[in-house]
């Protein structure tokens, strides 16, 4: 049975292709314009960052499946292994780059000169640098997302383990705190945008996804009749939404683009949930990506991409700055690319990978 396994090569397909675009996101801007494809171009690129939730839905997709495994096979979910899993993947790379951020450039701005705004390393040091505020160096900023997931860690593992046999009941009630989070604190105004709790509809879109092929429900079956022109229609609808919120956004005004902004993400939200499930239930999608292998490879690497693709852009651009050098922004992004593919390269099979294998001696067998 699918849902047995513990690689899905699919998904690392969706995580490959959402690093790509957060890489653009972060590479790339529109320059601006008034006419009618500047600010359509503009609407798209603002809402690039809808990758990172790809990134949260994957992670409990994987986290809820592989748990719930566990306790069928077991009879229990080890919270303690659990973490450890999780500390193996996520720590050695973070704490590796907290170092060098903290200790040797902090000690490395005596002798430079090279001023770097750089926060209070505690925020990022107990993974709470999401609700750190302050501007400070890009490089950093970014790795707030691994604050977001870590914290969702703790909580939905003590959920595994606690709650097994309601895993259900649970996702409801995460999904409706979060959701009525999100839509009171829109509604008044106030920025959630690195908030956890805006994230958790995220992971439970997630958790949900793995539930409903562990237990076969409703929504798999009705997944599974989802071929041939049904699936390109499926493959297309939320393109198609995206243009018909295009021309939502451009006649709001004021409390109202936020709630039609945090729709759209809700809707994507749930296309992403039946995406996913569509990929590992159909053998041949219409879009196939368990065969696609540079997909696959920069989503097997995806972690290091992300944690290090911010010191890349940031350190590229000061140091082609400083020697003069000047290419057009496609090959310069194209350039900053390939320095961050084989950095992550060789962090993941060089160092990364080592602990990646110690994670197989904390499985229930």
């Amino acid at each position: 049975m699918i849902a047995e396994k513990k690689y899905y090569p699919q998904l690392d397909a969706i995580r490959g292709i959402s690093f790509l675009v957060i890489f653009m996101y972060h590479s790339f801007k529109p320059s601006g314009g008034s006419d009618f494809f500047d600010k359509f171009l503009l609407y798209i690129y603002n809402n690039l960052p809808l990758s990172i939730d790809v990134f949260f839905i994957l992670s409990a997709f994987l986290l809820t499946l592989l748990g719930m495994n566990e306790f069928d096979k077991t009879g229990k979910f080890s919270f303690k292994k659990y973490f450890i899993r999780r500390a193996l993947r996520i720590w050695p790379l973070y704490f590796l780059l907290m170092f060098f951020s903290f200790v040797i450039l902090q000690a490395a701005q005596k002798y430079t000169g090279q001023q770097i705004t750089l926060p209070p390393a505690e925020f990022y040091l107990f993974f709470v640098s999401n609700f750190y505020f302050p501007d400070h160096v890009f490089f950093l900023r970014i790795l707030w997302t691994l604050s977001v997931e870590e914290q969702f860690y703790f909580f939905w593992g003590i959920s595994l383990w606690l709650f097994q046999k309601h895993l259900k009941i649970v996702i409801l009630i995460f999904t409706l705190i979060s959701l009525t989070f999100v839509i009171v604190q829109t509604a008044k105004g106030i920025g959630i945008y690195f908030h956890t709790l805006t994230y958790i509809i995220d992971m439970m879109a997630g958790a949900y996804a793995a539930y409903s092929i562990k237990k076969n429900n409703g929504i798999i079956s009705g997944m599974k009749k989802i071929t041939g022109y049904k699936a390109i229609s499926f493959y297309i609808s939320f393109p198609v939404l995206f243009i018909v919120f295009f021309f939502i956004d451009r006649t709001v005004t004021g409390v109202f683009t936020f709630l039609v902004s945090e729709a759209l993400r809700f809707i994507f939200i749930m296309y992403c949930g039946l995406m996913i499930i569509h990929q590992m239930v159909i053998d041949k999608p219409v879009i196939n990506l368990s065969n696609k292998k540079f997909l696959i490879y920069t989503g097997k690497i995806s972690y290091g991409l992300y944690c290090l693709h911010g010191f890349v852009i940031s350190f590229g651009i000061l140091f082609f700055r400083n020697i003069n050098f000047h290419l057009p922004v496609v090959l310069n992004g194209g350039l900053l690319l390939g320095i961050t593919f084989l950095l992550a390269s060789v962090s993941y099979f060089f160092f990364e990978k080592p602990f990646l294998q110690l994670k197989d001696r904390f499985y229930r067998s």
